[in-house]
């Protein structure tokens, strides 16, 4: 009986153990059924990837950017080959030793690098060098197997006819950052984008659409077979209304200075030039700019990167008297023979405001006012006015607010009227506030653009068109044109339009004129001269004019159309801290004007 106890016992023991062996045994199973069902049917999609990455491969075939040209059809801006070094993280052994062995050949920044391939995504390459030269690129490909996970790649830069003269105008390119990739769609990581100027403006355009190609890779990622290529559709090119020579021109008249010329076809306000002083290479961004450029450019006290004719802000000093005199005229105010007494300080209230002219010009009618600049003639007609209609007429001319032109970073400037006043300060406008006004001064700050525009809209008979830098959008040898937009109509009488081409005339030709070093003997030209006061000079009376800091100098303006007997342009010069008005500005002006006579932009 013990016996059979004991063996009863045994075989409960051993069927225990059966069942429990068994049903480890099924979990087993079940664990490695439920895995290989994961892997084979949930995760099949992901898998069936990454083993196609790992072999097949899908690469993009980057489009060429679209040329740049200038209105004669000169190429300004072209494409260059240029070889660049990738890395695709899944194809490297040891991220870290082939990194070391890069920084051996070429200056990399290692921790950086491998920031931006460890963030990367499954086999896409990241840029890590630009602009491998050729003893780089050879060695390069002659040790393949000893930098698993890299790729050298061909690419295009841009390739310029003059790395200053245009800079402001084309703009730069750089490497694409996070807050433009989450912007623009179809670019990736290390791409090159515009980042100022037309580069930026017309990137849609310039860009082209990019290809693919299906491609069969070794163990080392590098291809052995093309598959299957979708070719890239190329960008389109851009002609410019610009003339690279009148640039280089206008390049060379500003050296050494600071300041910008403008000049605009007033049949279109197509920028025929536009040159902004001091100016910077573009070369030095290709491949990719060195940090000691780029801090020079940002940190020095001359801005070379600010376009000075969209962006630099200052009164327009006397060149404004002309859209007074216009609004004066079509408002009624004055008849173009009366006059005003200037003895060289008008009075109004307790307070005193000075003409330019010392002792004063006496008797002083419309034109000779324009001719001789007389402030207290304007001080007069700005009263008369009120600054309600002298804001109106400035805002329909476009001074204080942007003009649209189609280059990025316009500035709008400050055109100031009763509203603005009380937002700014909480008080009132005053009357002395109007007087000061009318001779371009006070709180006005507007851009040498915006003062072209004015002109441009005075002297082709009220047409405000929006200014543009582009011709026309197209092909190689063909190109659709820009379309002229109107953007305002102020109605000028043809008497006022031609009471003031004479007035100008006779600023440039008359006996006592202001703007005679603007002269040009083949056409002829009107023009008035302008000087802004930079800051009161009360504390520098003492100074002669050319002893004064520089910083302290008055900005020297002038506003030129021409010719005078069929206007056709105007021209702008505005060159900082120049003295007057009819010295340094008005002379560039005049080589400027006589250097387009004689390239044919005046016919008989």
């Amino acid at each position: 009986m013990l016996f059979r106890f004991l063996d009863d016992n045994i075989l409960l023991k051993y069927k225990r153990r059966s069942l429990l062996l068994i049903i480890i045994t099924v979990l087993f199973f079940s664990v490695l059924v439920f895995r290989l069902y994961f892997l084979q049917v949930l995760s099949y999609e992901k898998y069936k990837k990454l083993s196609e990455d790992n072999r097949i491969r899908i690469l993009r075939v980057k489009a060429q950017r679209g040329f740049i040209k200038d209105r004669e059809g000169r190429i300004l801006v072209r494409n260059a080959p240029s070889y660049n070094l990738s890395i695709i993280r899944e194809d490297t052994k040891n991220l870290d030793n082939l990194l070391e062995k890069i920084k051996k050949i070429i200056d990399i920044d290692v921790e950086a690098v491998k920031e931006k391939v460890t963030k990367s995504y499954y086999y896409n390459p990241v840029i890590v060098y630009r602009g491998l030269d050729f003893s780089e690129v050879s060695y390069l490909y002659e040790h393949l197997q000893d930098y698993p996970g890299i790729r050298i790649d061909m690419d295009t830069v841009r390739n310029y006819t003059d790395g200053f003269a245009y800079s402001h105008i084309v703009g730069y390119m750089g490497e694409i950052n996070d807050r433009e990739l989450n912007r623009y769609e179809n670019y990736m990581a290390g791409d090159l984008i515009g980042k100022t100027g037309i580069e930026r403006e017309y990137e849609s355009q310039l860009k082209g659409k990019n290809g693919a190609k299906q491609v069969e890779v070794n163990s080392l990622g590098q291809v052995v077979k093309t598959i299957k290529t979708k070719p890239p559709t190329p960008g389109k090119n851009v002609v410019l209304s610009i003339d690279l020579k009148l640039q280089k021109f206008v390049m060379d008249l500003l050296e050494n200075k600071k300041g910008t010329m403008v000049v605009l076809d007033i049949m279109n306000n197509n920028v025929i030039t536009m040159f902004s002083s001091p100016s910077y290479d573009l070369n030095r961004f290709v491949p990719y700019i060195g940090n000691d450029y780029w801090e020079f450019l940002n940190k020095s006290l001359s801005k070379p990167m600010m376009n000075r004719a969209i962006e630099g802000l200052y009164p327009p000093g006397s060149v404004f008297k002309l859209l007074m005199a216009t609004a004066a005229l079509e408002e009624d105010k004055v008849e173009v023979d009366d006059t005003f007494r200037c003895d060289g300080v008008f009075r109004y209230g307790a307070y005193k405001y000075r003409c330019w002219k010392q002792y004063g010009h006496g008797d002083v009618d419309l034109k000779r006012s324009i001719v001789e600049s007389c402030d207290i003639y304007y001080y007069n007609v700005g009263l008369k006015l009120g600054i309600d209609v002298i804001s109106d007429y400035a805002k329909n001319f476009y001074l204080g607010r942007k003009t649209g032109i189609d280059l990025p970073n316009e500035k709008s400037g400050l055109f100031p009227d009763r509203s603005w006043k009380k937002r700014a300060y909480s008080q009132p406008w005053y009357p002395g506030e109007t007087v000061i006004t009318s001779i371009g001064q006070g709180y006005t700050n507007v851009t040498p653009l915006q003062v072209a525009v004015m002109l441009s809209g005075i002297f082709n008979g009220g047409n405000i068109y929006k200014p543009s830098v582009v011709k026309g959008i197209g092909s190689w040898d063909d190109f659709e044109p820009k379309p002229v937009e109107l953007i305002n109509r102020v109605p000028i009488k043809d008497s006022t339009k031609k009471i003031l081409l004479e007035a100008v005339f006779g600023a440039v030709y008359g006996d006592r004129g202001t703007a005679y070093r603007a002269r040009v003997n083949d056409i002829n030209i009107g023009g008035k001269t302008g000087t802004a006061q930079v800051v009161s000079l009360k504390k520098y009376e003492k100074y002669e004019d050319e002893d004064l800091p520089e910083r302290f100098q008055d900005h020297a303006w002038f506003g030129g159309v021409f010719p005078v007997e069929n206007p056709r342009y105007v021209v702008v010069s505005m060159i900082e801290h120049g003295g007057s008005g009819s010295q340094s500005a008005a002379s560039s002006a005049g080589a400027l004007i006589n250097k387009m006579v004689k390239m044919g932009y005046v016919s008989d």
